[in-house]
């Protein structure tokens, strides 16, 4: 069991050092009306964008899950993209508010940044660390499945450590 726990931490370092790919900033609107970028919750650290809808019941399972690791982690902001139709938004806003979730939350009903992400299917899950590399994309949601998110946040969190020691030494 220890050598496959190590494999397995072997091979999520080398994804995370080797398989990134970098995106463009991007702007949305904010449950309040604000326009809001990615790059702004990139300055506090790794950011986990969620897209959801309000009729996609895997994302109802999901959105509680991560609003646990957004309250954890300090320096990981998970931002959920709402997909829903300008119509359905205020069942959105609705499910939000009912939860009480503290992430935040923008809507892209224009569907810009779900082209931009290639998404077809939801939930859909990407890690983007304040370079703007993805250091990882999920689709779909199982019970368990915030569990390998901490674990990419922890190896990611670590390598911030080692960088940081090496820049000392």
């Amino acid at each position: 069991m220890k050598k496959i726990f190590l494999l397995f931490a072997a091979a999520l370092f080398v994804i995370l050092l080797f398989a990134t790919e970098s995106i463009k900033d991007f702007q949305l609107e904010d449950e309040k009306g604000k326009m809001r970028k990615l790059s702004e919750f990139q300055e506090e650290g790794l950011v986990i964008l969620d897209f959801w809808a309000s009729w996609c019941v895997a994302c109802q399972k999901a959105l509680p899950k991560l609003n646990e690791i957004h309250q954890k982690y300090d320096d990981v902001n998970v931002v959920s993209i709402c997909t829903d139709a300008p119509r359905t938004q205020n069942k959105a806003k609705k499910i939000l508010k009912s939860n009480r979730y503290n992430f935040y939350t923008l809507f892209d009903s224009k569907k810009v940044v779900q082209k931009q992400f290639n998404i077809t299917s939801i939930p859909r899950t990407i890690f983007v660390s304040p370079e703007g590399d993805i250091i990882y994309d999920h689709t779909g949601y199982q019970r368990g499945d915030e569990k390998h998110y901490e674990e990419i946040i922890l190896e990611w969190q670590k390598g911030l450590e080692e960088e940081t020691e090496n820049e000392t030494e």
